[in-house]
Formats: C-alpha cells, sequence, structure tokens
C-alpha cells in the first residue's frame, strides 16, 4: 500500500511542477498591482496630528523596522534587559502595530495555532484570550496592548529604504519614506542609530498569478487580495462579517490554502453563487473551537513560566519528540511528520536520506488518511469529495482547520472548480477561464498567498530595502556569495550592530511566535552583554566574527540532511513552489544547504542558545567602541 500512496503522491506532485517556480507570480510591488497592495486601513489625518516618533535628522538607539510580534519580541527583551522603551522606534509602512494581523482583516479570520501559545507575552502582560483560537481583531488588538505595556513609540506608513553603516560614527544612517497620504504625498527622513534590528516578518508582501487579461478584467469586475479586503464592495466589517452586499453577486475566489478555509463559508453564506478555483487542495481537520473560561485559564495559566513552558510543549509534538504530557492537544500536535519542516535531534547523514524518507512517509499516513476519510463522511457529492482529498505528505504544506469549510461545498450555490493542479488559465472580459471552460464573475477575490523567497535571499531583500555594511558590502550581496554566513541566524560579519531575524540558520516552528522570541531575547543578550563590557557606553560596537559564524553556518549545512524530504512536495511556500525540486547537482544542494533552519529544531536550537548565553564568554562576538 505505501508503494501505491507514494506513486499517487508523485503523480499529483507532477501536475504541479513548473519550470517557472515563484516567477509565476507577481507580488504588489509590481506597477501592474500595486493598487492592490494599498493600506485600506491607514487613518492619514490622525498619523498626520500625530507628534511623529523620528524626525529628519533624529537620532535613536534601537531603531526596529517591523512592528509584528517580531518587531515588538525585539522591544519588549531590549526593556526586559535593561534599556529604556525611550530609546527604541520601531518603523513599519503599516497603519499600526500588528504585522500580518494589522493587513489581514477579512472575514472569519482566526489563527489556527492556539491562543495559548501563539499569542506573546501573555503572563507578562496578564491577557487572557477570548478563545482557544483567536479572531483577527483580538490578536491585533494584544499588539497594540504589548506597545502600550511597554510604552513604545512607533513611526508608521513609513518604508525604510537604505540603511548604511558609517564606520566613523560607528552608528546606521537610516533613510526612509514617509506616506503622508494623497493629499499630502511624501516625506524622506534620514535618522541615526546606534543598533538597527530587522524584524519584517517571513510573509511581507501579497502576490498574484501572472495570467493574460488581467487588465481588461479588472476594467469591468471587481478584485481585491484577501490581506486588503474591501468591506464596502461586500458589505459589513471584520467585527460584523455580513457580506450583504454579495447577494446579488458571483463571486470567484482564487485558493484553497489556511486563507481561503476560512473565507469561503462566510463567501458561500452570502454569494449568490461562489466558484472556488482550486489547484491543490489542503488538508483540513476539524478546529474544535472553544471559548476561555475561567476554569479553563487556571488550568493553561497555572505557574510561572507557563507560557515558554506550554510552548515548548506544542514544539516538541511539531518535531516529533514529544513530552510525556500533552498540554495543547490539538490538530497540530497529532501530526508528527510536520517535524519534516520543522527540524527533529536526529542527525540525518547522507547515506540515510533513503531511509529517513522512508520513515517519515510511513509516519504521515495514519494521519493523512484520518483527514481524507473525514472528507468523505461531510461532503455528500463522491465526486466533490474525491477532489478535495489531499494527496502529497503532511510536511509539504501548512495544514488547515476549520468546522466550516468542506461543510460549504454541500450547499447548492457553491461549486468546486478543480483544475487537476494546472491552476486558472487566464482572464477574461467577464470572467475566468479554467480547464476550458469561462466562468463569469462580478467580483474575484485572489487568496493566493504571499511572496516567499528564503533561499539565498536577505531578509533586506524580502522587505525591499538595502542594508549596507563595512566596505561598502550590500547584505543580499552577501547572501548570494560563496562567503554567506551568519552566527545563529540573528548577526553576521561586516555588519555591526545588525540584528536580524533570520530564517536561514535560526529555528522554526508552525508557531513563529516562540522562535521569534527565541531571537529576540539572543539580541538583547549580546547587546546588554556587550554594554556592560563597554561600561555602558553608546559607542559600543558588536560584531560578530568571520571564523565563529563559518563554524554555525557548516553546522546548519550539517543538519540540513533532515529536510531531504522535501523535494518530494508538490509545490507551495515551503519549497519556494518547487525550486527546492530544481535542485538537481550535488552542488546546487550543497549551497542551499547552508540556508536552511536549523535542522535540529526548535527546541534543540533554543537550549544551544541557552547553553551559549549561560557560558558568558560572548565567544564569536567582538567588542568594541
Amino acid at each position: 500500500m505505501a508503494s501505491t500512496l507514494a506513486t499517487k503522491y508523485a503523480e499529483e506532485r507532477s501536475k504541479r511542477l513548473r519550470s517557472d517556480a515563484s516567477d509565476q507570480y507577481a507580488d504588489v510591488r509590481s506597477a501592474e498591482f500595486s493598487d492592490l497592495g494599498l493600506d485600506p486601513w491607514i487613518d492619514y489625518e490622525a498619523l498626520a496630528n500625530e507628534e511623529p516618533a523620528l524626525k529628519n535628522g533624529d537620532r535613536v538607539k534601537f531603531l526596529i523596522t517591523g512592528a509584528g510580534h517580531s518587531g515588538l519580541l525585539y522591544a519588549h527583551r531590549l526593556i526586559e534587559a535593561g534599556f529604556k522603551s525611550d530609546d527604541i522606534c520601531l518603523i513599519d509602512n503599516a497603519g499600526g502595530y500588528g504585522g500580518t494581523w494589522y493587513w489581514n482583516r477579512y472575514p472569519g479570520l482566526q489563527c489556527d495555532v492556539e491562543s495559548y501559545v501563539y499569542l506573546p507575552l501573555l503572563e507578562e502582560t496578564g491577557y487572557m484570550p477570548k478563545h482557544k483560537y483567536s479572531r483577527g481583531k483580538e490578536i491585533r488588538e494584544h499588539a497594540e496592548r504589548i506597545a502600550a505595556h511597554n510604552k513604545l513609540r512607533a513611526l508608521f506608513g513609513t518604508k525604510v529604504d537604505v540603511q548604511e553603516w558609517d564606520e566613523a560614527n560607528g552608528e546606521w544612517v537610516v533613510k526612509m519614506t514617509r506616506d503622508l497620504g494623497p493629499k499630502r504625498g511624501t516625506a524622506n527622513i534620514t535618522a541615526r542609530a546606534q543598533f538597527v534590528l530587522v524584524a519584517g516578518g517571513v510573509f511581507p508582501t501579497p502576490k498574484v498569478p501572472i495570467l493574460p487579461g488581467f487588465a481588461e478584467f479588472r476594467s469591468r469586475k471587481q478584485v481585491f487580495h484577501t490581506s486588503r479586503w474591501d468591506y464596502k464592495i461586500t458589505g459589513g466589517t471584520q467585527d460584523d462579517p455580513a457580506l450583504v452586499n454579495l447577494k446579488d453577486k458571483v463571486v470567484g475566489i482564487i485558493g484553497t490554502g489556511a486563507t481561503a478555509i476560512q473565507v469561503v463559508p462566510i463567501l458561500a453564506k452570502y454569494a449568490k453563487h461562489l466558484y472556488v478555483f482550486q489547484r491543490t487542495p489542503s488538508y483540513c481537520g476539524p478546529r474544535g473551537q472553544k471559548v476561555t473560561d475561567p476554569e479553563t485559564w487556571s488550568q493553561v495559566a497555572n505557574k510561572k513560566g507557563w507560557q515558554y513552558a506550554r510552548q515548548r510543549n506544542f514544539n516538541s509534538f511539531l518535531t516529533n519528540d514529544p513530552e510525556l504530557v500533552n498540554l495543547v492537544n490539538d490538530g497540530w500536535t497529532e501530526q508528527r511528520a510536520l517535524s519534516g519542516i520543522t527540524g527533529n535531534p536526529k542527525f540525518v547523514s547522507p547515506d540515510k536520506i533513503e531511509e529517513h524518507l522512508s520513515a517519515m512517509f510511513e509516519l504521515d499516513v495514519p494521519r493523512a488518511e484520518k483527514v481524507r476519510r473525514r472528507v468523505d463522511e461531510v461532503v455528500k457529492d463522491p465526486a466533490v469529495a474525491e477532489k478535495l482529498k489531499a494527496w502529497y505528505p503532511g510536511w509539504c504544506k501548512r495544514p488547515t482547520f476549520h468546522d466550516g469549510y468542506l461543510e460549504s461545498f454541500n450547499q447548492p450555490n457553491v461549486t468546486l472548480v478543480d483544475t487537476n493542479g494546472k491552476g486558472v488559465e487566464r482572464y477574461t472580459k467577464d470572467g475566468i477561464m479554467a480547464n476550458g471552460v469561462e466562468y463569469a464573475l462580478d467580483l474575484l477575490v485572489l487568496s493566493t498567498g504571499f511572496t516567499v523567497k528564503l533561499i539565498a535571499t536577505a531578509p533586506s531583500a524580502r522587505a525591499s530595502m538595502k542594508v549596507i555594511g563595512r566596505d561598502g558590502r550590500e547584505l543580499q550581496d552577501k547572501w548570494s556569495s560563496n562567503d554567506y554566513a551568519t552566527l545563529f541566524g540573528v548577526a553576521t560579519n561586516q555588519f555591526p550592530n545588525l540584528f536580524l531575524n533570520g530564517f536561514s540558520g535560526g529555528a522554526t516552528s508552525l508557531n513563529l511566535t516562540s522562535v521569534f522570541d527565541v531571537n529576540a531575547k539572543l539580541a538583547a543578550y549580546m547587546i546588554a552583554e556587550a554594554t556592560r563590557k563597554a561600561q555602558g557606553s553608546d559607542k559600543v560596537i558588536v560584531e560578530v566574527t568571520k571564523e565563529e559564524e563559518d563554524k554555525f553556518t557548516a553546522e546548519v549545512k550539517n543538519k540540513s540532511a533532515w529536510f531531504s524530504v522535501l523535494p518530494t512536495c508538490t509545490p507551495g511556500y515551503f519549497t519556494e513552489e518547487g525550486a527546492v525540486t530544481k535542485l538537481k547537482s550535488l552542488e546546487e544542494q550543497e549551497r542551499v544547504g547552508k540556508f536552511t533552519t536549523w535542522g535540529g529544531g526548535p527546541i534543540d536550537f533554543a537550549q544551544i542558545i541557552e547553553g551559549y548565553k549561560s557560558k558568558g564568554d560572548m565567544k564569536g562576538v567582538q567588542v568594541r567602541t
């Protein structure tokens, strides 16, 4: 049976393989699609009436690019390490705090990871989430709560363009563009910072498929991306998602990933007719939403350090190195094959890759079959049910959880348009062509995800900003060169006083909050310890050595064979739309191995970091003034 299933997976995977990989998409920074990326939530008048947190010519000790969870954790841990909130300024092109939870406000939005492990700093702020899986607005409000708790200041509506190291003065020169709104235009700001912390997140920019006919289609029809939901078109609000304007409209949605499975049931409720265009189905298990009552909360928040312990417990199941008691006990923690993307402490040598792949496949089968059986149990039409079944290993794509998505396909006004892995073909003046059939639409919702380029892509490049270090070296140039390396993914030689919320070299988890916090604590430790050694000097310079970053990155590469299961995957953002699959030569695979996350998994990585800090010698870090 295992060989039959593997053959089925390979057949489905082959339908999705394309030579253009991620290049089949454009992001909303491109001219043709730029209006799809405009901020629908920003209040320019309110920002104009506020005293700006940073003005042209100002100097700040810590400048953090990004005001989502990563940036907020950086700020909190710096304050915890003894620095003042007045010395910190966060910069974000959004109109407020929250990162992805600022942008995403689509109807039905909830976090699919348990709120008790996902929402940062619950213990520190004393906040009790309303549900086991928090709604989007609550998460955004919690980001604002963290900022208020720490008395943080931020400059919103502002894009960082260039950060350049000034060797003579031992600080960064940061050039930014502030959007003042359509009436006021833009303003250029240049400030100086002793330390720069890049915390822009992994998914900063929405993407759309490059297909012919888009210009004509959108000149006649309405279209928007889920991360820029237009309630003026649909009716309703995030608080009250009654999409009453859709009652006479035929709606199409492209995408069946983690966002679409939340949007589809609401669209199905209100649209005259809904077409769901599917290239590859997602595994969809039950969510099991619950209200957080006082009794539940007393069991969750039951001791000092409870949230860290619970995050660790959650990650132990994701990495298939489980603790004895399952504290979270949901669909995530029973899916042990997710360790294929998160890592595991077990070392895989090159000669054991086939054995590793076979073991991972066997680990995944029971869960995959269980979720496929659920489709048959819920969806009444057997032909539709068959098309909604996922056929790929569980480590290939983010699993989804919902208590109403599959049920939507039992409604007479919902049609699944399965494209057999090919995707939609083109736009027409009236709708979309798929499988050689034109589907006339009044509204198109693009649930097509975000630009993800992680292999040999510096965090600065993901945010469309230049970071120029010592001797004029550009950060992306180092990521593209043979001498690429980092120390723990958070710092790199030739770029003093720069700290990164890295992907390469750091840990990953399906609960990113937990690994963001490890990075934040490490950066705060390095800066505080360096400042102590420099007797509090505001001219302290911190830089990792080439020798130690090379040693660490060699170890990252050494552990990267754990991720050798990824080339078996149906394309998705975990594999950069199949780019990993195209790495045929040993040389290419060796090169990419340096850029992976820590193969030992998030718990193993956190233990290494704690061990490093406990020694107190800051090995591999030069401190000077």
